[in-house]
């Protein structure tokens, strides 16, 4: 009984000294000029969804592991960095233990000054601040994935392999960041009514993307009006002693790498008429706002938003039947756009989001709305978040809202 006790009151103390010093690294110098940071990342969450549980009329209570993150980076010498992180997404979410763990960021950085950087390996797209700030310094539950867009089979969770450059000019008040990436390579881009890929007689897809196997080009420009924002990763909210405004734009382009017609197959499956492939892109342009005020900065005002336009080229639709075909536009072309407002009184912070995304393929629209409350307990360092949301995907006038409870808890050292 006492070794129980004394393991309870240690595993205490060291909660205590935990959550009472700000998030560190673990930093091994191994060399002039040479060092290894270790960092972890875990978030854990319990989510509540309605009409989800398995006789789908009840509301799921799901326990899971969002993220498990582990985090190398450090120097190899001077101008010479890299970057290593691993992941494990949604861990036992529905009862499902067989989640991969891979690695998910590896690049290396070759540094000549800080106007000019290039980075090399599996990075994460420079598309809009939206997808590229960091999960760890999220101010909303999680990312506004109903409005982030990329081609279909052209990422690995929004990052890509190929080669980046980047950096920051004007007292880092400017900053690029533009890459040549691989992107979708010989994609199915046609499928059945079960979302299964069609193929041809000899197993072949019958229309792959990117035949002439064209690299993808993706790229970001950002200015700060106040402040700057020269992080690798930028935060949904910095706990700011002085005001950060900036605005950003972003593109995402492929040749050759959507749908513009589909084959034809006869009976044997047969391809009687070659279908064609088209370009895809994307846009964005986005707005971020940090305000402190108060005695000891303990109030702050934190707003984004981000619009989005993409042109995906078209899919296939299927009658209820899954028997009769239709070319339409892509589900994910169209127009979209994210607010995100949150007012932080010490370590409590409101927070509503909204998403909006107008698809070009008839009843594909989405609507998120989204209210939750963080409490700041150290900050990045340990958090806990509540939020509730309410989704509409569909014939925005007629579908009924799908609503969730989710409660999250953040650990990061």
């Amino acid at each position: 009984m006492r070794i129980s006790i004394n393991t309870a009151r240690a595993v205490a103390v060291a909660l205590v000294l935990f959550v009472s010093v700000p998030a560190f690294a673990w930093k091994f110098e191994l060399g002039e000029n040479t060092n290894l940071n270790i960092d972890y990342l875990l978030q854990v969450q319990a989510q509540f969804k309605e009409k989800s549980a398995p006789n789908k009329i009840d509301w799921s209570k799901d326990f899971f592991v969002r993220r498990s993150r582990i985090l190398l980076f450090g120097d190899v010498w001077k101008g010479i960095s890299f970057f290593m992180e691993t992941d494990q997404v949604n861990f036992g979410k529905g009862g499902n233990w067989d989640v991969s763990f891979f690695v998910q960021d590896a690049f290396m950085t070759f540094k000549v000054v800080d106007e000019f950087m290039v980075d090399v390996g599996m990075i994460l797209l420079p598309f809009s601040r939206a997808n590229f700030q960091g999960a760890i310094g999220l101010n909303a539950l999680d990312y506004h994935t109903g409005v982030i867009k990329f081609i279909d089979g052209s990422t690995k969770v929004w990052r890509d392999a190929g080669v980046q450059l980047r950096g920051y000019a004007f007292k880092k008040k400017f900053m690029y960041r533009v890459g040549v990436f691989n992107g979708a390579q010989n994609m199915n881009l046609m499928k059945n009514a079960k979302g299964e890929a069609i193929v041809d007689v000899d197993k072949k897809a019958a229309l792959g993307s990117n035949p002439e196997d064209w690299p993808r080009f993706t790229g970001h420009v950002r200015y700060s009006i106040m402040g700057t924002e020269a992080d690798t990763f930028p935060k949904g909210i910095y706990f700011a002693t002085s005001p950060i405004i900036s605005i950003g734009a972003g593109f995402d382009y492929q040749s050759g790498a959507a749908m513009s017609q589909p084959s034809v197959l006869d009976k044997d499956k047969k391809i009687t008429t070659a279908g064609k492939v088209t370009w895809a892109a994307g846009a964005t342009a986005d707005f971020f706002l940090d305000i402190p005020f108060g005695k000891d900065f303990n109030h702050e005002i934190v707003f984004q938003t981000a619009f989005f336009w993409y042109n995906h080229g078209k899919e296939l639709a299927w009658d209820k039947d899954g028997l009769v075909s239709t070319v339409v536009a892509s589900k994910n072309s169209g127009f979209g756009v994210m607010g995100e407002l949150g007012y932080r009184f010490m370590f409590f912070e409101p927070v509503i989001s909204v998403d909006y995304f107008g698809s070009k393929q008839a009843k594909q629209d989405l609507l998120a709305v989204r209210g939750g409350l963080n409490f700041w307990i150290r900050k990045h360092a340990a958090n806990i978040k509540l939020e509730f949301g309410a989704e509409k995907i569909g014939d925005l006038g007629v579908v009924p809202w799908s609503k969730t409870f989710t409660t999250q808890a953040q650990l990061f050292f």
